[in-house]
């Protein structure tokens, strides 16, 4: 697919590793500049990664570390991008058996609009078998990863800026104008049941 800048848009990848499994989660943080520099790529990586250690570590297994935060630009082919890796891996502190690696928590991103274009998720990897009820991941952990989640809306907030959803396409096709992005205000569990990825089973 060609090449659609999103105006004064970073696009943040949080690159794991899952059972020996690469993954990855990502996230679209707005800011001031219509084109971000490599400096400002550098602050979000930065601020990203002190949010998941300070609110995932201790709340996922040790099979699930965190490699590498990018930070990329999509303002601009080519734009600048910055990595955060000082002091990584990130390595989970929850020492007990993980579920397998499909095995996942949804966390669905809210804009206070309708339509799913103005929805996102995100994936909440590395749970451990104490965490889950059968097919239902505990209450209380699912309340302390929503607010994690909340606290990272908290942390991109904090340096100026804002998470965003980006939208490419509507009615089926490219949107006329360029993309959009709708402003994320809330994370929300829609329901505590596991959510299954099978690729992450091979």
């Amino acid at each position: 697919m060609a090449f659609v800048p999103v105006p004064a848009t970073i696009r943040v990848n949080f690159f794991q590793t899952l059972n020996g499994q690469p993954t990855m989660n990502r996230i679209h943080v707005r800011g001031a500049e219509s084109l971000p520099s490599q400096g400002s790529c550098a602050v979000v990586a930065a601020s990203l990664a002190g949010w998941w250690d300070t609110n995932v570590q201790a709340l996922v297994g040790t099979g699930l570390s965190l490699r590498e935060v990018q930070a990329v630009s999509i303002a601009e082919q080519n734009g600048p991008q910055a990595s955060f890796t000082a002091g990584f891996p990130l390595v989970g502190t929850l020492d007990n058996p993980m579920l397998p690696g499909n095995c996942a928590f949804c966390v669905s991103w809210r804009t206070g609009l309708t339509g799913r274009s103005a929805r996102g998720r995100w994936y909440w990897q590395g749970l451990v078998e104490p965490q889950v009820v059968d097919n239902n991941v505990d209450e209380g952990v699912a309340a302390a990863i929503v607010a994690a989640m909340d606290n990272l809306i908290t942390t991109i907030t904090g340096i100026s800026a804002f998470p965003v959803i980006v939208s490419y396409n509507s009615g089926g096709g490219p949107r006329v104008g360029g993309p959009v992005t709708f402003l994320i205000t809330d994370a929300l569990a829609v329901d505590t049941v596991v959510d299954s990825q099978r690729g992450r089973l091979h």
